[in-house]
């Protein structure tokens, strides 16, 4: 029924309207997060009238979604009608301009890899001919009938033997010399003949899926121009980004951030001297506000609890509480966020990309320079090395996506790499660049006890002491920001009481409740410690979780 549907609508104006065949290849691609935007050109030139333009070379990897969102624009003509269709694909093996000259090109260097390897073999047989003769030479030195020659003779034909031989040795010495010089030019002939073979690669599709796409059209005069088609895979092409974060230490610290993005496309074909965008947004996704249904409460009746055989009979039976129950209607949203909007990057110069699903392209994007404040980051809790931290501000009005491939280098060296959290406009942000092993953290638990106390009321408690040990075993002086924590109750019943020597510089830090923050200036060969005694005590009765 489809192929008959497609030649019923091709048959009213087939007859009537000349047809063109217009190769297109892809001249711009926006890549979303997930799908691209891509739009191929070809350029007609017809007369007026109207008329029907098959576009040719468009895959069908995804056409679905290709033919949903499919536009045209052709400055003088005036779209009438689109058919298309995605199996029986006439044209199927038409090859474009682009790959007959590649073709055509790798043919030209085989004939002269065949010519010099002629040539070669031409200087080759001169050498053999000339050790032909010095064989025959040879053995005419050992003709049994030189016996009877008299001294003059047999010295004129040692003479003539000598002569000849020289000559062709040194006839075969040039031959091979001539076929070695020649046999120079195969080496770049094989290189440029696999590059011939690398272009023609990257113009070949992987695909053989096609779309068939004719569009009938109408002009008012002859017009010659360029027809552009755009449409939008939704899955075979995507980006992400990549940060690279230098810190470049000294009186004046700065982090230098370099942006990258990695694209990935395997729609069929190999993307070749494209203009490439990058966007943030996401055509694919959620377009409006979700719908909010009406929200229905009822009660009803707990269930009586389940009793044993022996007493359930003998037991009255329990009204309980009523319990309150909350029911939606229809269905409940995902949890993917609306998208809001975004911006889109575009290189500054052509690319190309090849096909291919476990293939990525880095392109660079720029680079920023922010003044940065440097010092250690010490969590003996957690850590037996503090890191070096740089706090700076985001030098970009835009976020910077979190990404799962990032590089941390201190001065040009690489000392991290690992996933990066997204970072807001202008967000102060403190950012580790790999441990200074030479700070080295301690902390111990030197006492804990535990146990009941009082005489008439009686409750338990929890004693512990802890100390905790920094060293500067560097060279150099170092600021220290050391963080620890001591536990913290929302509830009266549990006492919480802690004591510190030094006391911290701050309590509570970014809001988080039991953080603790001492600074500390560490010269080369410092120590400083820190002794920290918690408290907890609860009523009798109950467990300290």
């Amino acid at each position: 029924m489809k192929r008959l549907l497609y030649f019923v609508a091709l048959a009213p104006t087939f007859l009537q309207a000349e047809t063109f065949v217009i190769d297109t290849k892809v001249s711009e691609v926006t890549v979303y997060p997930e799908g691209a935007e891509i739009t191929r050109t070809g350029t007609f030139d017809v007369p007026a009238g109207r008329h029907r333009l098959v576009l040719l070379g468009i895959p069908g990897s995804d056409y679905q979604s290709q033919l949903a969102t499919m536009q045209f624009h052709a400055e003088g003509l005036t779209q009438t009608a689109v058919i298309a269709r995605a199996d029986d694909v006439p044209w199927h093996d038409y090859e474009s301009e682009d790959v007959k000259q590649a073709e055509q090109h790798i043919e030209d260097i085989e004939a002269q890899i065949i010519e010099v390897e002629d040539r070669a073999n031409t200087a080759l047989t001169k050498a053999e001919a000339a050790r032909q003769k010095i064989a025959f030479l040879s053995d005419l030195g050992r003709n049994e009938g030189l016996a009877g020659a008299n001294a003059g003779g047999l010295r004129d034909i040692a003479r003539m033997v000598g002569d000849e031989s020289l000559l062709a040795e040194e006839a075969v010495q040039s031959a091979e010399i001539e076929a070695r010089k020649i046999r120079k030019n195969l080496d770049d002939l094989e290189k440029e003949l696999d590059a011939a073979r690398a272009d023609l690669a990257a113009l070949i599709p992987e695909t053989d899926d096609r779309l068939f796409l004719a569009v009938d059209v109408q002009a008012d005069a002859d017009v010659s121009s360029t027809i552009s088609v755009s449409y939008l895979d939704f899955y075979f092409a995507n980006w992400q980004p990549l940060y690279e974060f230098d810190l470049t230490t000294g009186d004046n610290p700065q982090v230098t951030i370099s942006r990258h993005i990695l694209v990935n496309q395997h729609t069929g074909e190999n993307w070749q001297d494209v203009t490439l965008n990058v966007s943030t947004l996401q055509p694919v996704g959620q377009n409006s506000a979700t719908d909010l249904r009406p929200l229905r409460r009822f009660i009803r009746n707990k269930p009586a609890p389940v009793q044993s055989r022996s007493v359930a009979n003998l037991a009255e039976p329990v009204v309980e509480a009523p319990v309150v129950v909350e029911e939606t209607q229809g269905w409940a949203p995902s949890a993917d966020s609306v998208q809001g909007t975004g911006f889109t990057y575009t290189l500054s110069n052509p690319v190309s990309i090849a096909s291919s699903e476990n293939e990525f392209a880095e392109f660079f994007l720029d680079r920023m320079a922010q003044d940065a404040e440097v010092f250690a980051m010490a969590t003996p809790a957690r850590d037996d090395v503090a890191y070096r931290t740089a706090r700076f501000l985001n030098p970009y009005d835009q976020n910077l996506l979190s990404a799962n491939l990032a590089k941390w280098l201190v001065d040009g060296v690489l000392v991290a790499t690992n996933y990066t959290d997204t970072i807001g406009p202008s967000e102060e942000v403190e950012m580790g660049f790999g441990p200074i092993h030479g700070l080295t953290l301690k902390r111990d638990i030197l006492n804990r006890s535990s146990g009941d106390v009082g005489l008439i009321s009686r409750s338990n408690e929890s004693v512990e002491h802890a100390q905790i040990e920094v060293k500067n075993l560097t060279n150099e002086s170092w600021t220290l920001r050391l963080l620890d924590r001591v536990p913290y109750s929302e509830q009266d019943d549990l006492e919480i009481n802690w004591t510190a020597d030094p006391k911290p510089l701050e309590v509570d830090v970014a809001n988080q409740r039991g953080i603790l923050a001492w600074n500390f200036d560490l010269t080369p060969g410092q120590t400083e410690t820190i002794k920290l005694e918690t408290t907890l005590g609860w009523p009798e009765g109950m467990e300290l979780r």
